[in-house]
């Protein structure tokens, strides 16, 4: 799993850290995320410490975050859930990324934020909306407000969407910055989503049948979700279910929760 574990992390330590009023080492073997740069209650070395992600490693504090269990079946391992509800979590931007973000946009006045490309190196392809559905909403949405839409680079490689303004920007930190400065957002569930939670921004929040509010989700966000009783599924491998998943997700259905954003 990604970046938007590393926001959940941070949402869990913020709490601690205003309980307990000592700075925080994470404990789990990926390193040092950037998402941690400038957060003031973290220290690499010396805090007390709490567990990122679903790390089993020994801490003084521990989460039970979303994943409760981890089950091998004919097709491959499936997920199975807490009910667990994230935290908020606003990225500590520095004042020169806020500034570089702004006049980035400058002048596009009011807009909103789309992420058409979807990670597939966990769940495959369960998180496939359809880059084609994305252009139907662009093409109609665009015509109430601009549609900012970042290409992170790397391993997406999803076309230019058309009647949208397309920022190549594959610095985490400056995306979230522009990102932050965004009426509302339209994204599948992920990074995007914990992002603009954080800022008290509502987001459009595509969850297929992979997850469901259930699960995981912010106060303000429209959910969409197939109400099926396989909904949450957690399949890590093509699933036939979350195809119907999205499906089941139209574009108009789409359109008319980014609408009552506008």
């Amino acid at each position: 799993m990604g970046l938007g574990d590393d926001i959940m992390f941070l949402g869990e330590a913020e709490s601690l850290y205003k309980k307990i009023g000592k700075k925080i080492t994470p404990v789990y073997g990926s390193g040092w995320s950037a998402l941690f740069e400038n957060v003031e209650f973290l220290t690499k070395t010396g805090g007390v410490t709490l567990n990122a992600r679903d790390s089993k490693q020994k801490s003084d504090y521990h989460v039970d975050y979303y994943v409760k269990n981890k089950r091998q079946t004919i097709l491959g391992e499936k997920l199975e859930f807490f009910n667990y509800k994230p935290k908020r979590f606003a990225v500590r931007l520095t004042d020169e990324e806020k500034n570089s973000a702004k006049e980035i946009v400058k002048d596009l006045g009011e807009f909103m934020v789309i992420n058409p490309d979807y990670k597939s190196a966990f769940f495959t392809s369960n998180k496939d909306w359809g880059f084609e559905k994305y252009q139907k909403v662009v093409d109609e949405i665009s015509k109430y407000i601009n549609v900012v839409r970042i290409k992170p680079g790397g391993k997406y490689t999803e076309p230019d969407l058309k009647n949208a303004i397309n920022i190549s920007c594959p610095d985490l930190r400056q995306q979230i910055a522009i990102w932050s400065l965004a009426k509302f957002g339209l994204s599948y569930d992920g990074l995007m989503v914990h992002v603009l939670s954080g800022f008290n921004i509502p987001v459009v929040n595509i969850m297929g049948g992979l997850v469901s509010p259930d699960v995981m989700s912010y106060p303000n966000n429209i959910n969409l979700y197939y109400e099926h009783h396989m909904t949450p599924c957690g399949s890590t491998f093509d699933c036939a279910h979350c195809y119907q998943a999205n499906q089941y997700i139209t574009v108009d259905k789409v359109l008319e929760a980014c609408q009552k954003f506008l």
